[in-house]
C-alpha cells in the first residue's frame, strides 16, 4: 500500500503537490501544520481498491496474505508517528460541498451562506478556495468610486457603544482634511453621557482646525443652521447605545430635520458594526439599527468595520454585510488617527477572512466526513432541491422589490401563448400595463427617440422614472404628450433623448415642468451679442462655458468623475432662454472619457434640480443599446415563436429590469442583485449586461420550474 508523505508551506501547496503526485483521485490519509510546514498523508485510491478486494477474495495462502497486510500496515504505522496522532483513521477524499463547508464555518460564515453557497457549488471543481473567493468578492458591496462618503451633506455615524464611533469620526475627519481642507468641514457631537466624549472629539477638532459643535439631547439638526453656512460636509458623532436601548428609535429621529425643512438634507447613516463581535449580535444590531432608521423615515445602506486587528472570526461580520446588502466603505484597524483607516481592498479582506483550515477544524471535518460515492446521485438531487429553492427565493425578492413586477410577469407568460394568439393578448396587456403606471406613481418620464433603434425595424416605448432617478419596467402605453401624460400621472419631470419638438417645449414652459433634452454636438443656437442674434454651433461655445460642477458617479458599472460647464442661450431667435449644459464623464481607473454630451434644460433651475435631471439622462441613456443586447439573448425559437411588438416589449422590460437592479442602492435590491449575479457565476464589476443575463436566467429557470411542476408542456 503506496502512502507518501507531502510537505509544503501551506495547505494549498501540499494538496498541488499531491494531485501533481497522484492525481485528483487520491485519498487524503491525514493532514496537519507541523514546525517545518504543513503535511498531508496520501495514496492512490486504486492501490486501497486493490487490497480490499485482496481481502474479500477467498485467501489461498493466509498466512502470506496476513504477513504482506502486517507488512504495510507497519510501513503506515511509521509514516504516521512521524507526527500524526495514534489512531487516525484514514478518511476518503473529502465532497467539494463538504469542503466548502469546512472552510466557511471555520471563517465564521453562517449555515444560511454555507447553504446558499453550496447550491451553487459545480459538480466538477478542483479548488473550492479559489471559488468561493471569488464569489465572496461579487457578493460584497463596494462604494460607487472611493471615498463616496466625502460627498455634501450630512453624514452621521451610529451604532452600539464601544464599537469605535469617536475614533472613527476622527479618523474620516482627519482624511477629509487632507483632501478638501478644514474650512469645509462640521464636527458635530450628541454624545452627552460618555464621560470626555466631548473633550475627546473637541481635541481632535482642535488639532485639524475644523468648527464643532455639541447637540443637547432632544435637540434636532435645525439648531445647526447657522454652523452649517458654507460647510460642504456635517460629521456626526452620536451617542452609543444598545441595539436593546427602548430609546434608540428616538435617537435616531433626533439625527433628522424637522419635517417642512426643505433646505435640510437627509442625513446619510453610516452604521459601524465591530468585526470581533458574535455573528448574532451583529445581525441583531443591523436589524435593530434599520428598524429604528426606517421608523424617522431614513434607511440604513452604508457600514464601515472596525476592530478589524481584533476579529478572530471575520467572516461573520462579511457574513451579516452580505446577507443584508450594506456597501463597505472603510475598515479600521487600530487606534491610530488617521492612519488606522483604509478604503477596503476586498480582496486582502476576503483573504483575511478565510485563513488556513486549522487542525481542529479538519479533526471535526474528518469526523463529519459523509460524502462518498454512493452518495454521489443522492447529493446531486439535493442540490438540485437546493438550486430550486434559491431560483424561488429570488423570484419572489425580485417581486416584492421591483415596481412593476406583476406587469412584467404577465408579459413574460404571455410570450410562452401560441404566437396566433399573441396580438390580441397584447392589446389587453397594454391596458394592464397603463393601470399599473397609474398605480406606480412614477417620479419622472423617460422619452425614448422616435425612430427606430439603430439596426432594428422596432421602436421603443417611453418608460417611467423612479423617486431616484432609476428606469422602471413600467412602459408607456397611450399616445399622449408630455404635458398631458405628465398631468395624468402627477408627474413634472420629463427626460428626452433628443430634443422634441418647440410646441412641446412651449407646452412644459407654460405648465413650469421641469425638463432636460440631450442635443446633437452639430446642433445650433442662439445667443444675443449686443443688439443682435447669432446663431452659433455648440462645439464653438464650449470652450466659453462656465464651470459648473465636478462629482464622481458610477456610470455603466465603473467609477467616472463627471465635469460640467454651462451657460444661457435660446433654441430659436428671440425664444425663452435655455441653460445650456456641456458634460464629460471621464473613467476613473482607465483615464479615459466614456461620453460627451450636451443638455439644455429650463432657465432658472436650482442646481439640485439640474443635477438631478442630468444624472437621470446619463443612468437611462443606456436603455437602447441593452434592449438590442436582451433582444440578441433570445434563442432563433424565441425570436420565431413570440409576436414582433411582444418581443420589443419584453426585451425594453427586461433591460429596464436590469437598469433598476444596477442603479438602486436600497441594500435589499443590493442583496439581490448580488444573488443573482453569484447564481449565474458572474465575475467582475456589476454592470447592466451582466445582471441582464442574470434576470432572463431567472425567468427561464422560473418557468422551467412551473412547467415541471405543473406538467405543461409549451
Amino acid at each position: 500500500m503506496s502512502v507518501r508523505r507531502f510537505l509544503a508551506a501551506n495547505n494549498r501547496e501540499a494538496m498541488k503537490q499531491v494531485r501533481e503526485a497522484l492525481g485528483d483521485d487520491a485519498l487524503i490519509l491525514s493532514s496537519r501544520s507541523t514546525d517545518n510546514g504543513y503535511e498531508i498523508l496520501a495514496m492512490v485510491e486504486e492501490d486501497l481498491e486493490e487490497k480490499v478486494a485482496q481481502v474479500d477474495a477467498p485467501p489461498q495462502d493466509f498466512a502470506g496474505l496476513a504477513q504482506r497486510l502486517l507488512s504495510e500496515v507497519n510501513d503506515m504505522r511509521r509514516l504516521l508517528q512521524q507526527g500524526q496522532n495514534a489512531g487516525a483513521a484514514p478518511v476518503a477524499k473529502k465532497h467539494p460541498v463538504q469542503e466548502l463547508a469546512t472552510l466557511m464555518q471555520s471563517s465564521g460564515f453562517s449555515s444560511a451562506l454555507i447553504r446558499e453557497f453550496a447550491g451553487l457549488l459545480p459538480s466538477q471543481l478542483s479548488d473550492v478556495r479559489a471559488w468561493l473567493k471569488t464569489q465572496l468578492q461579487q457578493r460584497l458591496l463596494a462604494p460607487q468610486f472611493p471615498a463616496e462618503l466625502f460627498q455634501d451633506g450630512v453624514l452621521a455615524l451610529v451604532g452600539p457603544t464601544g464599537v469605535g464611533k469617536t475614533t472613527t469620526t476622527a479618523k474620516l475627519a482627519a482624511n477629509y482634511v487632507m483632501q478638501f481642507g478644514s474650512d469645509a468641514l462640521l464636527l458635530v457631537t450628541t454624545d452627552n453621557y460618555r464621560v470626555g466624549a466631548r473633550e475627546q472629539l473637541k481635541v481632535y477638532a482642535g488639532l485639524l482646525d475644523v468648527d464643532m459643535y455639541a447637540l443637547e439631547e432632544g435637540e434636532s439638526l435645525d439648531k445647526l443652521a447657522a454652523q452649517m453656512q458654507g460647510k460642504r460636509l456635517v460629521l456626526i458623532d452620536t451617542i452609543g447605545m444598545s441595539q436593546r436601548d427602548q430609546r434608540l428609535t428616538q435617537r435616531v429621529a433626533e439625527l433628522q430635520f424637522a419635517d417642512g425643512q426643505q433646505a435640510g438634507p437627509m442625513t446619510r447613516l453610516v452604521l459601524l458594526l465591530n468585526s470581533a463581535s458574535q455573528r448574532g449580535m451583529l445581525q441583531e444590531v443591523v436589524d435593530r439599527f434599520q428598524d429604528s432608521a426606517r421608523a424617522a423615515g431614513n434607511e440604513i445602506r452604508d457600514c464601515i468595520l472596525s476592530k478589524i486587528d481584533e476579529s478572530v472570526h471575520l467572516g461573520a461580520a462579511l457574513d451579516v454585510v452580505i446577507r443584508n446588502g450594506l456597501t463597505i466603505h472603510f475598515v479600521a484597524n487600530g487606534q491610530r488617527v488617521p492612519e488606522d483607516l483604509d478604503l477596503v481592498d476586498f480582496g486582502q479582506l476576503i483573504e483575511q477572512a478565510m485563513p488556513e483550515v486549522g487542525a481542529d477544524d479538519l479533526d471535526f471535518a474528518q469526523w463529519l466526513q459523509g460524502f462518498s460515492n454512493a452518495q454521489d446521485e443522492p447529493v446531486s438531487r439535493r442540490n438540485l432541491q437546493a438550486q430550486g429553492q434559491q431560483v424561488s427565493q429570488q423570484y419572489q425578492s425580485l417581486a416584492e422589490l421591483l415596481p412593476g413586477f406583476e406587469t412584467l410577469e404577465v408579459l413574460w407568460q404571455l410570450s410562452e401563448q401560441p404566437k396566433a394568439s399573441q396580438p390580441q393578448q397584447y392589446q389587453q396587456w397594454l391596458h394592464g400595463a397603463h393601470d399599473a403606471l397609474l398605480e406606480a406613481v412614477p417620479h419622472a418620464i423617460l422619452w425614448i427617440e422616435d425612430k427606430p433603434v439603430s439596426g432594428r425595424s422596432w421602436r421603443l416605448p417611453n418608460l417611467a422614472l423612479g423617486m431616484d432617478g432609476e428606469v422602471l419596467p413600467l412602459p408607456l402605453t397611450e399616445q399622449l404628450s408630455p404635458v398631458h401624460y405628465g398631468q395624468a400621472l402627477g408627474v413634472k419631470r420629463h427626460v428626452f433623448a433628443s430634443l422634441p419638438e418647440t410646441y412641446t417645449l412651449h407646452e412644459l414652459f407654460n405648465e413650469h415642468q421641469h425638463w432636460i433634452a440631450v442635443l446633437n454636438r452639430n446642433h445650433r443656437v442662439w445667443q444675443q451679442v449686443g443688439s443682435n442674434w447669432e446663431r452659433i454651433s455648440l462645439l464653438k461655445l464650449r470652450d466659453g462655458l462656465e464651470p459648473f460642477q465636478q462629482q464622481n458617479i458610477r456610470y455603466r458599472g465603473e467609477s467616472a468623475k463627471l465635469s460640467l460647464t454651462r451657460g444661457h442661450v435660446c433654441l430659436q431667435e428671440n425664444d425663452f432662454p435655455v441653460e445650456l449644459v456641456y458634460g464629460e464623464v471621464r473613467s476613473v481607473e482607465r483615464a479615459s472619457t466614456l461620453v460627451r454630451r450636451f443638455w439644455v434644460l429650463p432657465a432658472g433651475l436650482t442646481e439640485a434640480s439640474q443635477l438631478s435631471l442630468i444624472h437621470q439622462q446619463l443612468f437611462s441613456d443606456e436603455i437602447q443599446s441593452l434592449t438590442r443586447f436582451v433582444y440578441g439573448q433570445f434563442t432563433p425559437a424565441d425570436v420565431h415563436e413570440i409576436a414582433p411588438e411582444v418581443a420589443t416589449m419584453l426585451a425594453t422590460s427586461l433591460a429596464a429590469t436590469a437598469l433598476f437592479l444596477e442603479q438602486s442602492r436600497k441594500p435589499e435590491v443590493a442583496a439581490l442583485r448580488g444573488r443573482l449575479l453569484t447564481s449565474t457565476n458572474k465575475r467582475g464589476k456589476a454592470n447592466a449586461r451582466k445582471i441582464v443575463q442574470s434576470v432572463l436566467q431567472l425567468f427561464r429557470t422560473s418557468a422551467a420550474l412551473r412547467v415541471m411542476s405543473t406538467g405543461v408542456k409549451r
